[in-house]
């Protein structure tokens, strides 16, 4: 059985809002501290390919779209336990068209085959597209359910799944070859291991670019033309100590009243 787990590296979504500003082409994002990571959901998508691999001897490749910073997410992967993984030249961070990265990973898992299962987080928290998933099973022609929160399977040839939608749980079966996007509720990624994390800085992690893959001509469908966010309100605190909280609380009328409040 062969598993591939696609990835993106997206900036640390708990980056204080101070650290983060709109660059000056209006739109990308400047960090001014702290490093990529692995997109959150993605990391539960390599850890339930990992729990498959030790259940059923599967082989886990992990698959990025971006630049060679990418490769930094691959190699957590394979840390974690993935077999191996490949890089694939393409836009990064917001510039991660869907129809064109889609088309970039498609490609490269065409490369890949036989592919028995491809999982993939939801979404990416930078964007919160949660499209190039969908739109790679439908160039692989490949069955999809997203988003699923549990997955069962006795032999690997066919899965059922829950699939969370607002207001109910769907409980469905599907044979492979099959992609799913995966939630954050179906597992907890564990923490790479020294020997695992080792290995990683030793993995050849090959790079493919779209002439490699035989797909020059893709464009992308979208472009970004601005990114803006709210300016911060303006706060001010004013601390008013009379003594006494009936005093704290005619002074506080006062205040209201005379900014027109009550």
């Amino acid at each position: 059985m062969h598993i591939v787990v696609t990835v993106k590296q997206v900036f640390d979504p708990n980056t204080p809002p101070a650290l983060l500003q709109v660059a000056a082409d209006g739109c990308s994002v400047e960090v001014r501290s702290g490093s990529p990571v692995l997109n959150g959901y993605d990391a539960n998508a390599v850890e339930q390919a990992i729990q498959l691999k030790e259940r059923l001897g599967a082989k886990v490749t992990v698959l990025s779209v971006g630049d060679q910073q990418a490769i930094n997410q691959i190699r957590r992967a394979v840390a974690m336990g993935a077999d191996t993984g490949v890089h694939v030249q393409g836009p990064v961070a917001l510039a991660c068209d869907p129809a064109l990265t889609a088309g970039l990973l498609a490609a490269a898992i065409r490369k890949l085959e036989p592919v028995d299962l491809v999982l993939s987080g939801k979404a990416s928290s930078d964007t919160d597209g949660g499209q190039i998933h969908l739109m790679l099973a439908e160039k692989l022609g490949m069955a999809t359910v997203s988003p699923i929160r549990a997955l069962q399977t006795d032999d690997g040839s066919s899965f059922v799944v829950e699939r969370m939608s607002d207001d109910c749980t769907q409980r469905l079966q599907l044979s492979t070859p099959a992609l799913l996007g995966v939630s954050n509720e179906i597992n907890k990624p564990r923490a790479p291991a020294l020997k695992g994390v080792m290995m990683a800085k030793k993995a050849a992690i090959p790079t493919w670019t779209a002439s490699d893959l035989g797909v020059e001509g893709l464009t992308a469908s979208t472009q970004l033309l601005r990114l803006y966010t709210k300016p911060q309100a303006e706060v001010q605190t004013t601390m008013l100590a009379t003594g006494s909280a009936a005093g704290d609380g005619q002074a506080l009328a006062e205040v209201l009243v005379k900014e027109g409040l009550i």
